[in-house]
């Protein structure tokens, strides 16, 4: 298990500042978090515990896409960010 710091920008729905977490994977990491503020499961997890599609995941700046997606292993001193969808006109 890694020690990692999650980062939410979610202004509306988590006022909360950078979380500290223990985790292996992306997704393991995610749902600790909703286990602990159950205010953003519906935000950031489908109904099967899954990472939404809309929503940005990054792990050190990087999209989790590239990175393994939710079986993105982790490791000590890693970052976890999580940003609303971006839309545009």
């Amino acid at each position: 298990m890694a020690t990692v710091t999650v980062r939410v920008y979610l202004a509306e729905d988590f006022k909360q500042g950078p979380v500290p977490l223990s985790a292996s994977t992306y997704i393991e990491a995610l749902r600790s978090l909703v286990a602990e503020y159950p205010v953003l499961k519906s935000v950031i997890l489908t109904e099967e515990l899954k990472l939404k599609r809309d929503y940005i995941y990054l792990l050190n700046g990087r999209s989790v896409e590239f990175l393994g997606k939710e079986d993105a292993l982790l490791k000590d001193g890693d970052t976890m960010s999580l940003f609303p969808p971006i839309g545009g006109g």
